[in-house]
């Protein structure tokens, strides 16, 4: 197999204080079946252990590019996720975070699909999902077709941001910062809305972690006024027609999120997404 049939493949991992689970994300990518990768970790102004993880494997492997910024740069890693993508030397590019774990054919199977469908442009997967130990938990299903993606991006973000590959073709960056949060939800709108297509491959690629220190689990409230914010764009901006089935749930949500303190809104926030099968 020549270097045509196996495009460099740039794996981004942005991480802030990720000590924890740091070397467990690293080493799946590193034992992936598929191994012309390159992979680009962010330190994201860490004040903990994060450096010296990240310098250790650099030092054992020449494909892991240690990349710094001292301070700190907010909005959930996408701004340092658009400053290591400018980076990227690869044909693609891939997501994960610093606190999930790629099964050892998820780029295998993603650079696969991207080759034998050259009218996609980012291909993402179900989740598995586990808790501090690694543990499955359950998974969480998305849409598989272009258009159902497209259908269901009021009700919930349809793509799984830490599954996501795509090609390294845009001029601009992946994540436009416009809101408080959830930036990657809007971005990958605009993409999908100017007729880029997308599509998730039905298999959980990649494990989503759930533990205590999940920063989704923090300003519940604040974060879901941005959320419905962005939802409310995609209709004023762009004319997106959400069905009123959808818009029903999103209220329903909305107004248990305003109503409950916000001690417990973890636990409706876990409902709301039994809710909306997110």
């Amino acid at each position: 197999m020549n270097s045509s049939d196996t495009p460099l493949v740039s794996v981004i991992m942005p991480v802030y204080n990720g000590e924890q689970y740091l070397a467990q994300a690293i080493e799946s990518i590193l034992s992936q079946s598929y191994s012309r990768l390159e992979l680009l970790v962010f330190d994201n102004g860490s004040s903990d252990n994060t450096a010296r993880i990240v310098a250790d494997y650099a030092q054992r492997d020449p494909r892991v590019r240690p990349l710094w910024e001292p301070t700190p740069l907010g909005y959930g890693g996408e701004v340092a996720s658009n400053i290591a993508a400018r980076q990227a030397t690869g044909t693609f590019i891939a997501k994960l975070d610093a606190d999930d774990i790629a099964r050892p054919d998820r780029l295998a199977k993603q650079v696969a699909f991207l080759q034998a469908n050259p009218d996609v442009f980012l291909v993402g997967s179900n989740l598995e999902l586990i808790d501090s130990h690694g543990n499955t938990t359950g998974m969480r299903a998305y849409p598989l077709s272009h258009e159902a993606i497209f259908n269901e991006f009021y009700l919930r973000f349809p793509i799984a941001n830490p599954s996501v590959m795509y090609r390294n073709v845009l001029k601009e960056d992946l994540y436009v910062i416009r809101f408080s949060h959830f930036n990657d939800y809007y971005s990958l709108f605009l993409l999908i809305n100017s007729g880029l297509r997308m599509q998730n491959l039905p298999e959980c690629l990649t494990a989503y972690r759930i533990h205590n220190t999940n920063t989704v689990f923090t300003n519940l409230r604040i974060k879901w006024r941005s959320n419905v914010a962005i939802k409310e764009s995609f209709i004023r901006d762009f004319g997106y027609v959400a069905p009123l089935s959808q818009r029903i749930k999103i209220a329903t949500i909305t107004h248990i999120i305003n109503l409950l303190p916000e001690r417990i809104l973890i636990k409706s926030m876990n409902k709301a997404r039994q809710l909306i099968k997110a």
